[in-house]
């Protein structure tokens, strides 16, 4: 994946761009775009259950917060 690399970059009023972007998913070593994560209900109790912690990681997974393996 190729970027274009700017220094001394200034800008003046809004900054407007056309076209796509491409940003690298986010790795265990490099920091990367992630999606947000889906809303995942709070736990009923005060203790959550083991249903409850998996649909957190579930969610987390799935957004690509949290490694799959």
């Amino acid at each position: 994946m190729e970027y274009t690399k700017f220094t001394n970059l200034e800008v003046a009023g809004d900054l407007k761009m056309s076209g796509t972007a491409a940003m690298p998913a986010a790795t265990r070593t490099r920091a990367g775009a992630v999606k947000m994560a889906a809303k995942v209900s709070e736990a009923a109790g005060a203790a959550p259950t083991a249903e409850e912690f998996k649909a957190l990681l579930d969610a987390l997974k799935a957004a690509g917060i949290m490694s799959g393996s």
